[in-house]
């Protein structure tokens, strides 16, 4: 009876062993591939990937080769969703903001980048003259010009940074907005009291294009239960009229490239329980219009799933990495504290963000669970600063850490051997070497 039990025995040790070797061909996330890869995406060949651009297609093309050599399926069966949107387009000519006399001579040019620069916002209008009448509302350094119905903003940005970008928001609801340094401001409003006329003119134009987001999938074995999206943004925004390129490293070539690493982690694992969507969004930067014609499209194939986008990994300030969810969430948010229990699981600080500033908006305004994983540095995003140099891998790590709990979690049903595989191995492999030699020390006494 004995010996049966010793041979039963080491038969179940030889299971758990193979099985949980078996799971050492899983390859975490590399973080310097993922360095590897931001640095190509951000770097100036790209020209700063705004939506619209040949560069930004050139992006959406890498991506999608990316997903054919990883043998992702393609989503509802194209790799490219297609979507309309409006975008800055640069127009021949060269910016100027001028003060004229009464007889139309020009008395004084502003120097671009320096003394004005555009803020990327809009340009349903991108010229204007206007005089002391045509200012409504004058604030500081900071003043509003109505021309017929149309508006246009000139303001001082803080500590007179003429370098920062913002998003393009077509909808918005000035014409064209002007950064201008304090002693611009108080100039112009010298030369306005005193009967002269200012020009401005940025040539860039609103130009209707096509966009696309890349999507695939990894078939789950249940494609029937609500499926992953893992995702985040390529796009960024561009370069300006002085030849300056955001290159938009942190913001958002890190998440991308963090999404990319993560398909060869998951298919290094095996099939999952369901299906797990990777999704590449463009035009985050124009108001998260990639995301949103995506979710607008498929919401209902997603119900009851789950979202984590990625959005800036890899700071190298030490800021912890933050839940970002709606504008409406809590703490208490079923996703959100689910998260946050991750995080705790791990010892890992982390910080609440609870904004519509990521592609995790519009799926939180369909219903469907969502959160982004994000390094809340500022410091540079939306400037030419936001190199990859600054990029730290070790923050790539950190992120990898959490989000592959969740992942493993929720699309491999908490598999054990996939979490405690080298544990299982060890123990295992010591119990089989054990179990062994008292089975031949017994069937010597036998």
């Amino acid at each position: 009876m004995k010996k049966i039990v010793i041979s039963l025995l080491v038969i179940i040790f030889c299971i758990i062993c193979s099985l949980s070797f078996g799971y050492y061909s899983v390859k975490p996330l590399n973080s310097n591939e993922v360095k590897s890869t931001i640095n190509y995406l951000s770097s100036d060949d790209f020209k700063g990937r705004l939506t619209g651009s040949i560069e930004n297609y050139e992006t959406v093309n890498f991506i999608k080769n990316y997903f054919e050599s990883e043998s992702l399926k393609p989503y509802n069966g194209n790799y490219l969703e297609k979507f309309s949107v409006l975008y800055p387009k640069k127009t021949d000519g060269i910016p100027s903001l001028v003060v004229k006399d009464k007889d139309g001579f020009i008395v004084k040019h502003y120097k671009y980048g320096t003394d004005y620069k555009e803020d990327m916002l809009n340009f349903r209008k991108n010229s204007l003259s206007f005089k002391k009448d045509d200012i409504i509302i004058w604030k500081g350094n900071t003043f509003q010009v109505q021309k017929g119905k149309d508006y246009f903003l000139f303001y001082n940005p803080e500590n007179n940074k003429l370098n920062f970008r913002s998003s393009f928001i077509a909808n918005s609801p000035h014409s064209m907005y002007i950064m201008i340094s304090s002693k611009t401001a108080q100039e112009i409003k010298n030369y306005i009291n005193s009967g002269y006329e200012i020009s401005c003119f940025i040539p860039y134009e609103n130009e209707l294009t096509s966009a696309y987001n890349v999507l695939g999938y990894i078939k789950g074995k249940n494609p029937n239960l609500p499926p992953l999206v893992l995702s985040a943004h390529f796009d960024h925004l561009g370069t300006d009229l002085a030849g300056n390129v955001y290159d938009g490293a942190l913001d958002n070539a890190s998440g991308t490239s963090f999404l990319l690493g993560m398909v060869k982690y998951i298919n290094s694992i095996g099939k999952p329980d369901r299906n797990i969507i990777i999704a590449s969004f463009n035009a985050e930067e124009f108001g998260c219009l990639g995301s949103k014609s995506f979710v607008k499209q498929y919401k209902d194939n997603l119900r009851g799933g789950k979202v984590i986008n990625f959005d800036m990994i890899g700071s190298n300030k030490s800021v912890p990495l933050s839940i970002m969810s709606g504008k409406w969430d809590t703490k208490n948010s079923n996703f959100v504290k689910e998260m946050a229990q991750v995080f705790s699981a791990q010892n890992q600080p982390f910080t609440y963000v609870f904004e519509n500033s990521s592609d995790h908006q519009y799926f939180r305004a369909y219903g469907i669970d969502a959160i982004t994983l994000s390094d809340a540095d500022m410091s540079k995003i939306h400037t030419p600063m936001d190199k990859s140099a600054y990029i730290d891998t070790k923050s790539i790590d950190r992120c990898f850490n959490i989000a592959s709990k969740e992942i493993d979690n929720y699309a491999f049903d908490n598999n054990v051997y996939l979490l405690y595989h080298r544990e299982l191995f060890i123990i295992s492999f010591i119990g089989m070497l054990i179990t062994s030699i008292l089975y031949v020390r017994f069937t010597k006494r036998s």
